[in-house]
């Protein structure tokens, strides 16, 4: 029998996450956060501490819904993934997402409706989101955020705890290192090989003194 499967963080991205949950038929049994969430139609189970005092993490599985803070920076998300690492992490797929043979999708991930993984390996705690493509031979690290309608074409290795925006386009065969930002729209036709935020056509990184 399954166990039940608890949301870190109840924002936007959260009731997303649970329209996918409830389709596939694995409703989370409610949400963990700071402060109650208005907008979640699950029970609100407290904050952290409050969570990992009353279910032991052999009772329950998470799933982190939390995904950037200002700039794009998934250092959040990382420590909660930090955090919980002693909990098994539930994975969804919503069912109208294309996950070609050969994928590979590490525990923990979302990836959301529309979206294609086409013999992609997938790191844990990723999201791929409405609509993005990973294609052939993309390898994503753990802790990766692929926005909406985003395109990462063939052979694209990316570190971990990178954010790529919203119809971001990275060029096939490049490399984007473990804490780089990708801005939306963004064309990224060079290896980015630095830490920072990069937007524009083509991408350069932004200074943002």
């Amino acid at each position: 029998m399954d166990k039940p499967v608890y949301f870190i963080g109840g924002g936007g991205h959260a009731v997303s996450v649970l329209n996918v949950a409830r389709e596939t038929g694995r409703e989370p049994a409610g949400y963990v956060d700071v402060a109650e969430h208005g907008s979640m139609s699950l029970p609100y189970s407290g904050s952290d501490s409050g969570f990992m005092a009353l279910v032991a993490p052999e009772d329950a599985e998470v799933h982190i819904t939390v995904v950037a803070g200002a700039g794009c920076d998934m250092s959040l998300r990382r420590k909660l993934i930090d955090r919980y690492s002693s909990y098994p992490a539930a994975t969804y797929v919503a069912g109208s997402a294309v996950v070609v043979t050969g994928s590979a999708i590490g525990d923990g991930s979302a990836v959301m409706h529309g979206a294609v993984i086409n013999g992609a390996e997938i790191g844990r705690h990723c999201v791929v989101n409405t609509g993005a493509v990973v294609e052939h031979g993309c390898k994503l690290g753990d802790n990766v955020f692929v926005g909406p309608g985003a395109v990462i074409c063939g052979g694209v290795e990316i570190g971990p705890d990178v954010f790529i925006g919203a119809g971001a386009t990275v060029r096939n065969g490049v490399s984007i290192c473990s804490g780089a930002s990708v801005a939306m729209s963004a064309a990224v036709i060079h290896s980015i090989e630095q830490p920072g935020i990069y937007g524009g056509v083509p991408a350069r990184k932004l200074d943002m003194a």
